[in-house]
């Protein structure tokens, strides 16, 4: 029997290829996980790109978050009990009318097999004029479309990528969430989102999770094991962060985001962001 999601919602993920919302953070974790947010932002506001991929690595609290057992049940129950956490990667967007993500694919940039699940966990009510995300129902099945990149200040995504083909978007859902839900879904669906139209900040952090015996296609990558065993070993292990931005941290961080770029940038045009350790400024 599933542990937090019902059987429905299960077959729905694997027929769909998302399910959404699922409650798994109370108000009060919501108010003390934005607190140590918007705390690292007040003292490292030069450094805040660095929690868009990896983040957990940076800051003790981000690793509790892809610890924490709500969390991990609702992936347990999509892709069984040995789970690696591949990444952390705030999403946020201000409220500025400006930051969208193009129709994009993750696993044309994240060449992870066979399964990695992605979770928007929002931090503040995240509806569809704050830029919630989009999907493409059962896109995930069908094959990767051709995509084009841009260096666009006003995308949020690594590459400014987008899907440079004709494709029907007449069944697009939006994932509206509550604080302290989230939505799942298989990194191979077609989504994106539309600008923040509110005088509110949308905070959405994305939980990437895989099982164990998942690996990459192409350059090895880390991972942080965050429930049962890890057998299969195809993944470098990841130290969490002990301390918030410590020195100790800052190394792991870049060495481990240096490596992920490597996969990110594959045959990319352009230069590394500094979210992977480049130094491309920040979009």
């Amino acid at each position: 029997m599933p542990k937090s999601l019902s059987p429905q919602a299960v077959e729905r993920f694997h027929s769909q290829g998302f399910v959404s919302p699922v409650p798994v953070l109370t108000l009060d974790e919501v108010a003390y996980f934005r607190d140590c947010l918007e705390n690292f932002e007040r003292q490292h506001p030069n450094d805040v790109t660095k929690l868009k991929t990896k983040s957990h690595l940076l800051c003790p609290w981000v690793a509790e978050i892809a610890r924490h057992p709500k969390i991990l049940d609702a992936y347990e129950d999509l892709i069984g009990p040995d789970i690696l956490c591949y990444s952390m990667a705030f999403r946020n967007k201000n409220a500025d009318g400006r930051t969208f993500a193009g129709w994009h694919q993750d696993t044309l940039y994240l060449p992870i097999e066979p399964i990695l699940v992605i979770g928007a966990l929002a931090l503040a009510d995240c509806a569809a004029e704050h830029g919630c995300l989009r999907v493409i129902p059962g896109s995930h099945k069908g094959e990767i479309l051709p995509h084009g990149e841009a260096a666009d200040p006003d995308s949020i995504l690594a590459r400014g990528q987008y899907i440079d083909a004709d494709f029907d978007t007449s069944s697009a859902v939006d994932m509206e969430l509550k604080a302290g839900e989230i939505a799942l879904f298989n990194s191979g669906i077609i989504h994106g989102s539309q600008i923040n139209s509110t005088d509110e900040r949308r905070l959405l952090l994305l939980v990437e999770m895989m099982p164990t015996h998942a690996r990459s296609h192409r350059h090895r990558e880390s991972a942080m094991l965050v429930r049962g065993t890890d057998r299969f070993l195809n993944h470098d292990p990841d130290r969490p962060a002990e301390m918030e931005f410590g020195p100790e941290e800052q190394a792991t961080w870049l060495a481990a985001t240096e490596n992920r770029g490597k996969n990110i940038f594959a045959d990319s045009s352009l230069p590394v962001s500094d979210a992977y350790g480049g130094e491309r400024p920040p979009r």
